[in-house]
């Protein structure tokens, strides 16, 4: 791939639609350079475009590199209002791929209850065939929808002691 001529955010979005971490490590590794939540005409960022593509490498590097502090990991597109998980989740080429990012995304804080601009969930995307992941998206929501004060906690008593 061509890179002459090209910014660093365009680098960052050509890099994560076609697989190249080495390409977006280098762009990384310049902090100042770049803007982590960049978007093309479409309004898709870096990270939308590594969960679409299935770049797992990619989507680790944006995630976890000292230099993308800042990162909105539920940043909607302007077409769609697709969030990267809602990408995530449609990426069929290899659901283990898939599954993998999909894990990485609700990690690092993706909300799976985000509705895109057709009012769809990303558990709403994912191909009927895929229940593993399908499940998986089902507990997340739940899990993010529960907090603490919705448990019971009746293990002490109002002196803070154990009761018995």
């Amino acid at each position: 791939m061509s890179t002459d001529g090209a910014s660093n955010n365009e680098l960052l979005l050509a890099a994560c639609k076609q697989d190249q971490d080495e390409l977006l490590l280098d762009v990384l590794d310049q902090p100042g350079t770049f803007t982590v939540n960049c978007t093309d005409g479409l309004g898709n960022t870096p990270l939308h475009y590594a969960a679409q593509c299935g770049a797992f490498d990619c989507v680790k590097l944006l995630l976890t590199h000292k230099n993308t502090v800042g990162l909105n990991i539920n940043i909607k597109n302007r077409i769609e209002n697709d969030t990267p998980l809602h990408k995530a989740v449609a990426y069929t080429d290899d659901p283990g791929v898939a599954f993998d990012i999909v894990k990485l995304l609700l990690d690092a804080g993706a909300n799976p209850s985000c509705r895109n601009k057709l009012s769809q969930k990303p558990v709403q995307l994912v191909s009927p065939g895929n229940k593993e992941l399908r499940d998986w998206l089902d507990k997340a929501e739940l899990a993010a929808n529960v907090d603490r004060s919705d448990i019971a906690d009746d293990d002490s008593d109002s002196d803070g002691e154990a009761s018995d």
